[in-house]
């Protein structure tokens, strides 16, 4: 009953929203969406001539495939029915989500609270409720939608179908295909944790020293430091710090024993696994390589200068990001952190690996980055929370905040949204083109993120509260009697 109900209530919003308005430039696409219509329209005329370099492949596959089911079915392939037949597959891909989700909680034996939670965490945000139904042109639901069913058969132990699920993915987000081998091939074996306090080292502020360095040359090297006015300076110079005491705080609460845990990757580790990694990783470069053909076009000095360009714009502005395109998970997952990694540890150094990567690409503000891996922060904070009570209070307070945070039931589409997109960054930075920008750690604006930011503070406060909260609780039930009654 739980979860019809959990289901009927995501079904209905969805609906509305697959009626509701869509991006109101350029006949219903924008920005990338605009060359991914465009494959939708003419893939299979395109792919023969290699117009799509390697990059491109890596994220084809959704519009692609409504390429190839219009041309079966003769449909016309219009810019209206190109959008519909994206909103089918985005429907399609958001059930396929939901039914693999049931049955990872049904693998984890999650109880009802629980799956309400992971359910409410995974489904209830911005990148699932408005973002793909506004801007149907896109990777980011199949992205995440894969990304479940990747998390559900690693639970489960089913190397067939998480390397199959892990190929179709390949093709529709680069960073999924080494996901799936790096779940798939390195030991399973749990990584050691310190079994004491964590001894005191220098490795976490050499690490930051390092850190720290390496952002002020790269500032120098890119000329932001000579390019930005004296107020923006302030803010990168601080956004730099801020990153930096981030990663140190999270080393230091970090509860693996790295040094004992290599040692044991290399003991167990063995050559012929690896082996097999590195020969279908390259089998899967070399497909890319061979089906496209426009690789002249890839500028990867261009593309890291891109992306440097839009991190350390305010301080924490990733946090901030991240909260406003997938709600309450975030500050959650702060407060849990340290618990978070030993259940990473646990479940091996697969998931130990796809830890680390999932961390590094949390830096960046640009959500989109994280959607690979979404799914495997839900799991990991899911498994952490267990031994804590989740009651009913703490359900609706998190469903209201992540229902509030998502802003699908915000019109979009307001007097001056059309022009405002399209004059892009000439009108990013303001109202009204801000009512989609601000989900967008490295489009929002400064106002934005300061109100995000006092939000991001206050539900960090409240979910470290309520591990408290426990704590105490737990405390008192186990009290020895006589110390009660002596008090």
């Amino acid at each position: 009953m739980i979860r019809f109900t959990l289901i009927a209530a995501l079904l209905s919003v969805v609906f509305f929203q697959i009626v509701g308005e869509k991006v109101p430039v350029n006949e219903g696409a924008m920005g990338d969406g605009l060359f991914f219509r465009d494959v939708a329209g003419n893939f299979l005329e395109k792919i023969e001539g290699g117009s799509y370099n390697a990059f491109q492949m890596q994220r084809v596959m959704p519009f692609a495939f409504v390429n190839v089911m219009f041309g079966a079915f003769e449909i016309v392939k219009s810019n209206d029915n190109l959008i519909r037949g994206m909103l089918v597959l985005h429907f399609l891909f958001l059930g396929l989500g939901v039914y693999w989700y049931f049955s990872l909680a049904s693998k984890l034996q999650l109880g009802n609270s629980l799956s309400i939670l992971g359910f409410v965490l995974l489904f209830v945000n911005f990148a699932v409720l408005k973002e793909p139904w506004y801007n149907p042109f896109s990777t980011d639901l199949p992205t995440m939608m894969l990304a479940i069913g990747q998390a559900n058969y690693f639970i489960k132990i089913n190397r067939q179908k998480l390397f199959l699920v892990s190929i179709v993915a390949g093709f529709v987000w680069p960073t999924m295909m080494i996901t799936g081998l790096l779940l798939l091939f390195l030991p399973s074996e749990p990584l050691l944790l310190y079994t004491e306090e964590r001894p005191k080292s220098v490795f976490p502020v050499v690490v930051s020293s390092f850190l720290l360095g390496f952002l002020v040359m790269l500032g120098f090297l890119t000329g932001r430091f000579e390019t930005l006015s004296f107020w923006n300076g302030v803010l990168y110079l601080g956004s730099i710090f801020s990153l930096v005491l981030f990663v140190l705080g999270m080393m230091v609460r970090n509860p693996v024993d790295w040094g004992k845990s290599y040692v044991l990757l290399v003991k167990k580790t063995k050559s012929q696994k690896m082996g097999r990694l590195v020969g279908i990783f390259l089998v899967f470069v070399l497909v890319i390589f061979l089906l496209s053909g426009n690789n002249r076009s890839i500028q990867p000095g261009s593309i890291f200068l891109g992306m440097v360009a839009d991190t350390l714009r305010f301080p924490g502005d990733f946090l901030v990001g991240h909260l406003m395109f997938f709600g309450f998970l975030i500050p959650f997952a702060l407060a849990f952190f340290p618990r978070m990694v030993k259940e990473a540890a646990k479940l091996g150094m697969g998931m130990t690996a796809v830890g680390i990567l999932m961390f590094i690409f949390a830096l960046h503000p640009e959500s989109r980055l994280l959607l690979a891996f979404f799914p495997f922060i839900v799991v990991l904070l899911l498994k952490a929370v267990r031994r804590y009570r989740i009651v009913n209070k703490d359900l609706i307070v998190i469903g209201i905040v992540n229902v509030l945070i998502s802003l699908f039931w915000l019109p979009m589409n307001v007097p001056g949204m059309e022009k405002a997109l399209a004059m892009g960054k000439e009108a990013m930075g303001s109202f009204p083109a801000q009512r989609y920008w601000m989900h967008f750690g490295h489009k929002m604006s400064f106002e934005v993120y300061f109100i995000g930011g006092i939000v991001f503070t206050f539900l960090v406060f409240l979910a470290w509260k309520g591990k408290l909260r426990y704590k105490r609780e737990e405390y008192r039930r186990n009290k020895p009697v006589s110390s009660v009654s002596g008090a």
